[in-house]
């Protein structure tokens, strides 16, 4: 294992890098695109930071080897690490959130000090279902 002295961000995939319009089928089945701007967003994250991306498709070798196929296959030319840049293939895929400075999740409730109301978490839904915003 590396070490490394960049910080960490943790990134989810399903829902904020993957766009994941169609139903779950299984951990290694990821018919959908990708969100629009996520990979060179990514790609430029990878630059400056250590970068987890953490699903539940990750309990299975099938599905981290899926998500690493998928970010090859969908942006080939930010996959290769190169004298001048780092690669997507430096990521981590993982099924635990890893200790991060930040954790980006299209299903997360931000706590500001105050929890919130059981209604309030039955009308959230993520930012492309419609609904009441996780904050």
């Amino acid at each position: 294992m590396k070490v490394s002295r960049l910080r960490t961000v943790s990134v989810d995939f399903d829902g904020v890098l993957h766009q994941y319009d169609s139903p779950w089928v299984s951990p290694h089945v990821i018919p959908d695109p990708p969100v629009e701007g996520a990979l060179l967003w990514l790609w430029r994250l990878v630059q400056a930071f250590e970068v987890v991306i953490f699903s539940t498709r990750c309990q299975t070798w099938r599905g981290r080897r899926a998500i690493r196929r998928w970010l090859q296959q969908q942006e080939p030319d930010l996959w290769q690490t190169t004298s001048a840049a780092r690669g997507l293939e430096e990521v981590t895929v993982s099924y635990y959130k890893l200790p991060a400075i930040v954790y980006i999740d299209d299903r997360a409730f931000r706590f500001r000090g105050s929890f919130p109301r059981i209604e309030e978490l039955r009308q959230m839904r993520p930012w492309n279902k419609g609904g009441a915003r996780c904050t």
